[in-house]
């Protein structure tokens, strides 16, 4: 603020002398203003009054045509007081930014009665003039991006009464030169292993209404050291804290944003950087600096095994097989739907440590999370919250994944994260299209929204929005694979049309597969999803190399909960052709539920079959509040038990056929079975009995045999396990003869797991 009795003239050359930005050049420059509009309280008007009675105030709130307050540095005005008003009276100027969040600036000087006092206030100065209230963030150029209120009041405690009168309200253009100035550089260590992250944070001028946007600004920081020279681009952050009550949380925004760029070197040994950024002013750098890198504790980045490129491993060579179960969202509305048993308060992201945690505990290693209008989203509409249009990502939930994805490093999870789901670009399954901000009747430019697939102005934001998804968390060996859309086939306008088989939505994965994988140093798996089950795929998409592997549902309506057996074996079938990994990340009865014993049931069949199915993992459960409600925990516990140390990274490994005997056992039984001449895992379970029962009232199955042909002759060692307790029962060494082995199976009651391996030496 200046003065009581500056000039405007005089703001101007003070507004631009704190900005530290050296946007005056030599002699007087004349700065371009634009007259406001400002309301009484009961008319807009150029040159309002109040007449108050005081204790009071008088406010008057201001607008311009556009509503975009970030092309203004300061306001100017005449107030004029009449003579009779107190003398103490206080000029306040308050702005709610587009989030309904206030700040407000004092003037330090008081206006004084029976003259017109001019007076200025600064737009850009750092916030150094302006307080928040109710928050911690710091002012910002973006508070005046579409603010919802700006505005001045006068007030004071005295008694006495005065006519406010304001005139010739303005504001000054800001006026901005020279390449932008890299600040208060500060990195988060010295040295660190492989894999984990390097984070440099630093200060650019506030003078961008768009950081987002990388014809605006471009950062980058480029790495050199023992892998050559890597680019990783920088992003614009801003702080958070969570707020609790019983049945909600919510951010407030902590602190000034800032720059950041974030690394995770793929070697040991010394590296170096330098931070580029670029502007329409001009272009600098900063550097360099140093930092050395250790040997790694990680594993590394998960990879589609070159070995058997069914299956997934770690940048060390170690194998990869995926446990756990989806978590799409914090909260789902078909739980009160479907299992109405109790009262649940939709939960924010705060949950995911708590499940993860409990993930870890049981041997789970994978989940799946969206990125959605509800939650974790970047772009949509500005009728939600903390969300403001096309191009302009939501900070709070980008802070927000931070915090899962921080979660998810501390608990060793590894994250399916999905950039769109299918409602977004949809008119006819959980339709959203109509917030879309890109949908033309909200101010967009798709009329379908099949379009997103060919509008070059679409095909360059989802450049944008991955950019800054892999400058945010792209660092992160708990990234699993960037998933570009869950359940594509029910994108589009015209379902009679299915959009993910018309041949422009296979060149938007080949384009925007390709401008990924060059955009991303740590080369992130890359994969795209289909509802329902196999029937829904294109081998198209499939055949790809762009897309590293299929990722589907499997979805039923039968009420035999083995059915989702049969479906695994014929999704693994189905993907043969593609020699890629298949992943199922949705499974639990239908699309719809079904009731909770079903549900437990199918979950044990999917998880134990898909031991003995050359699917890439075990496929994901949806009911994610069921497992956690429930207690399906131990579930998953068992079979991450049975598979530690397996590894099924062979070509020669197929689905082999299984021989029960005697006939009455066979009769009620099937089996599963995994493997290789010398290598086997198998499943066996009851058929007509597995449904549906407590395994406790079943009476024991005794003097079932399994038999194995085509195997490799000699001794190996034969262990049985038990499902439930996920504990070896039996084991003991058998041989094959004339490539035959005959395996004596323990009791047991539903089902049992067994191991055929090479003795140890």
């Amino acid at each position: 603020m200046t003065p009581a009795g500056s000039r405007p003239g005089t703001f101007a050359c003070l507004c631009l002398a704190l900005s530290g930005l050296s946007l005056v050049s030599a002699g007087p420059a004349p700065i371009e203003s634009t007259p406001l509009q400002v309301h009484n309280g009961t008319e807009w008007s150029d040159s309002p009054g109040q007449t108050v009675a005081f204790p009071g105030d008088a406010s008057f709130n201001l607008r311009h045509a556009t509503s975009n307050w970030t092309v203004f540095n300061g306001l100017t005005f005449d107030l004029a007081l009449s003579a009779e008003a107190p003398t103490n009276l206080q000029v306040l100027v308050f702005a709610q930014d587009q989030d309904h969040r206030w700040y407000q600036s004092l003037l330090p000087d008081r206006p004084v009665p029976g003259i017109t006092n001019h007076l200025a206030a600064h737009l850009d100065n750092h916030g150094a003039d302006w307080t928040p209230q109710d928050h911690h963030g710091a002012w910002s150029l973006r508070a005046l991006l579409q603010p919802a209120m700006i505005g001045i009041r006068v007030f004071g405690n005295s008694p006495g009464t005065g006519t406010v009168a304001l005139a010739g309200v303005a504001a000054q253009h800001a006026q901005h030169a020279g390449p932008p100035a890299i600040r208060n550089v500060r990195s988060n260590t010295r040295e660190l292993p492989c894999y984990e992250r390097y984070e440099i944070t630093f200060d650019l001028p506030d003078r961008y209404p768009n950081p987002f946007h990388p014809d605006e600004v471009r950062v980058d920081g480029q790495f050199d050291g023992p892998a050559g020279r890597m680019t990783v681009p920088g992003f614009y952050a801003q702080d958070f804290f969570r707020r609790h009550d019983p049945t909600a949380e919510t951010l407030v925004p902590q602190g000034a944003p800032y720059w950041r760029i974030r690394f995770a070197p793929p070697q040991p040994g010394p590296w170096m950087y330098r931070i580029e950024v670029r502007d329409r002013f001009g272009t600098n750098t900063w550097g360099p600096g140093r930092f050395v890198a250790l040997p790694p504790v990680q594993p590394g980045y998960v990879r589609v095994s070159p070995r058997d490129p069914r299956f997934f491993e770690f940048d060390n060579g170690r194998p990869f097989f995926p446990i756990g179960h989806n978590i799409r969202s914090p909260y789902d509305t078909r739980m009160e739907e479907n299992f109405p048993w109790t009262r649940r308060w939709p939960a924010g992201s705060s949950v995911y440590p708590r499940y993860f945690e409990k993930m870890r505990a049981h041997g789970e290693n994978l989940t799946e999370v969206w990125c959605s209008p509800w939650s974790l989203g970047l772009e949509w509409s500005p009728l939600w919250r903390g969300y403001h249009g096309i191009d302009q990502y939501n900070l709070e939930n980008a802070w927000e994944l931070d915090t899962v994805l921080l979660s998810a490093e501390q608990f060793d999870i590894f994250i399916n994260l999905v950039i769109h789901n299918h409602g977004k670009f949809g008119t006819s399954y959980d339709r959203e299209w109509d917030h879309n901000p890109l949908n033309v009747k909200c101010g967009g430019y798709l009329e379908r929204p099949e379009d997103y697939f060919t509008d070059p102005r679409a095909l360059d934001s989802f450049r944008r929005l991955m950019r800054y998804t892999i400058a945010r968390w792209g660092y992160s060996t708990r990234i699993f694979a960037w998933e570009f859309w869950s359940e594509l086939d029910l994108t589009g306008s015209d379902p009679k049309k299915p959009n993910h088989m018309r041949p422009e939505t296979v060149e938007w994965h080949r384009l925007m597969g390709a401008d990924i994988k060059a955009m991303d140093p740590a080369r992130h798996l890359i994969t795209t999803h289909v509802c329902g089950d196999y029937t829904h795929q294109n081998p198209d998409i499939l055949r790809l190399p762009e897309i590293d592997h299929a990722s589907l549902d499997a979805y039923h309506f039968n009420p035999d909960p083995l059915h989702i057996v049969e479906l695994l074996r014929q999704t693994a079938l189905h993907n043969q052709a593609f020699g890629k990994p298949v992943m199922v990340t949705e499974f639990g009865g239908s699309p719809y539920a079904a009731d909770a014993r079903h549900l437990e049931d199918t979950l044990h069949a999917g998880l134990w079959s898909s031991a003995c199915i050359p699917l890439g993992g075990a496929p994901l459960f949806w009911w994610w509040q069921l497992v956690d409600e429930e207690n399906f925990y131990p579930q998953f516990q068992a079979l991450a038990a049975f598979m530690n140390g397996e590894d099924r990274r062979d070509p020669a490994q197929v689905m082999r056929p299984v021989q029960l005997a005697p006939d009455n056992l066979a009769a009620r039984m099937a089996g599963q079975c995994l493997g290789t001449t010398n290598r086997v895992l198998g499943w066996l379970y009851l058929t007509r009995e597995y449904p549906h029962v407590e395994t406790a009232g079943l009476a024991p199955i005794t003097n079932l045999q399994v038999r194995l042909s085509d195997m490799q002759d000699g001794p190996l060692r034969a262990e049985f396990w038990d499902t439930i307790a996920g504990r070896i029962v039996s084991h003991h060494t058998v041989t094959v003869s004339n490539r035959t082995v005959v395996l004596d199976v323990p009791p047991f009651r539903r089902d049992i797991a067994f191991k055929l391996k090479p003795m140890p030496e």
